[in-house]
């Protein structure tokens, strides 16, 4: 009896400090939307000044912006559009990937028809659950503090924006979250399901496949050096050689019974996904491609771009504005931060650093830089490499001028996305 008292004393405490934990996720999040909202509600002079309409975006007969325009600008329009109407031969918005406007048209059952608040709640959702699986997983790995910096400098990168409104990241982010946990704990069924929906999500969740082949090879090398030392020849090699006492290696989290086996089935599912992605564009606009040949009228996204590193090289040293669709500095600067965090990295997880490389690099060099600080609130390592380094006490004072230069940047790029100009 008192074994049990003390156990339950004990799980109620770590559902007490979750509960907590995410709690504060969820007040600094309704601070956020109630900061946008009385910006939204506080600046007729922006509203006035709105910028002309722009296709899928909701405004009134004489072409002034609702309160809601300012929650469905640029990219948000066209999920909107396509959880409305769907896809169609020849629509532009087909160059974005289904799951998401799918999920908002489903969701939207509960809202009473109304897609926006339905993408708003999906959002904030699920980047708030994102959020607390990474404060879980780092927390777990490099203790409390590191964990809850790197939230803070992941809230506070410009391109988490993005989290508040009705694009897609903060699914994507989710699903790549919980495709670690799985991973990380021995759960190959949650993996596999996030592996499977992520290429549902965005292109890059194809190349999700790397990191995973990496993980397995890892968790297969180990196995291995396990299988070697549990015989006689094994123990004796070993000694040998001089390497020592041997180790028994396991995964964080993950059951004696799990690390017997590799699943190297996982490698499956981000290609079961892409094709489940051709097959519903096929039904949908009858060519299986049409998604491909929408992203033509973009003029920026190409994986053939990923294979001429020449021009990468001079788009990276060639930028034009400050920020736009094309040609920022701001994305180059993100990228140049992105390639400052990979040797942190690399000492702290190389499989991490395979996910560094497909999140913050592939979508850098495939657009040559489009987007990029958006896109880059996908690459998690470098927020833990940041909070990781910055943790120091020594470095208390530059923890704090990072964390406030990336806020400003947040604000300023928020600033200009509720008021219809370009952020990413």
């Amino acid at each position: 009896m008192q074994s049990f008292s003390f156990s339950t004393f004990k799980h109620m405490k770590i559902a007490s400090s979750n509960l907590g934990r995410f709690s504060l996720l969820v007040l600094l999040k309704a601070i956020y939307l109630c900061l946008v909202s009385g910006i939204v509600l506080l600046s007729p002079a922006g509203r006035d000044s709105a910028m002309g309409p722009v296709k899928h975006i909701l405004w009134t007969p004489d072409g002034h912006p609702t309160f809601e325009s300012y929650f469905t600008t640029w990219d948000a329009g066209h999920y909107l559009h396509l959880s409305e109407e769907g896809y169609h031969s020849g629509d532009e918005a087909c160059a974005f990937y289904p799951l998401w406007p799918l999920l908002m048209r489903w969701f939207s059952i509960l809202t009473g028809g109304d897609r926006i608040i339905s993408g708003m709640l999906l959002a904030n959702v699920f980047s708030l659950i994102g959020a607390f699986i990474m404060l879980k997983l780092v927390s777990r790995r490099f203790g409390e503090i590191v964990g809850w910096w790197s939230v803070a400098m992941l809230f506070a990168f410009p391109g988490s924006l993005f989290f508040q409104f009705i694009y897609s990241e903060s699914q994507f982010f989710l699903l790549l979250m919980l495709l670690l946990f799985g991973l990380e704990r021995g759960n190959f069924t949650m993996a596999f399901v996030a592996a499977l929906l992520l290429p549902l999500t965005r292109a890059v969740g194809i190349f999700s496949v790397f990191p995973i082949a990496f993980h397995l090879a890892q968790q297969w090398s180990k196995n291995y050096q396990l299988n070697v030392v549990q015989h006689w020849w094994g123990r004796w090699l070993i000694q040998m050689v001089g390497t020592g006492q041997f180790e028994k290696p396991e995964l964080p989290g993950a059951s004696a019974n799990a690390n017997k086996k590799t699943h190297w089935w996982l490698l499956a599912a981000p290609f079961y996904g892409w094709a489940i992605y051709f097959i519903l564009m096929w039904g949908w606009t009858n060519n299986p491609f049409e998604g491909f040949e929408a992203q033509k009228n973009w003029g920026v996204q190409s994986i053939g771009n990923l294979f001429n590193f020449p021009k990468f090289v001079l788009a990276l040293f060639n930028p034009t504005v400050w920020h736009g669709f094309t040609g920022s500095l701001l994305d180059r600067c993100t990228f140049v931060l992105v390639l400052y965090c990979l040797p942190v990295i690399w000492r702290l997880d190389r499989t991490w650093f395979v996910w560094a490389l497909v999140l913050g690099v592939v979508p850098a060099m495939s657009g040559m830089f489009t987007s990029f600080t958006r896109f880059a609130s996908m690459a998690f390592p470098v927020y833990v490499a940041l909070a990781v380094w910055l943790a120091n006490p020594g470095r208390r004072h530059l923890r704090l001028v990072v964390l406030t230069s990336l806020v400003a940047m947040h604000f300023f790029l928020l600033w200009r996305f509720i008021f219809f100009q370009w952020a990413g």
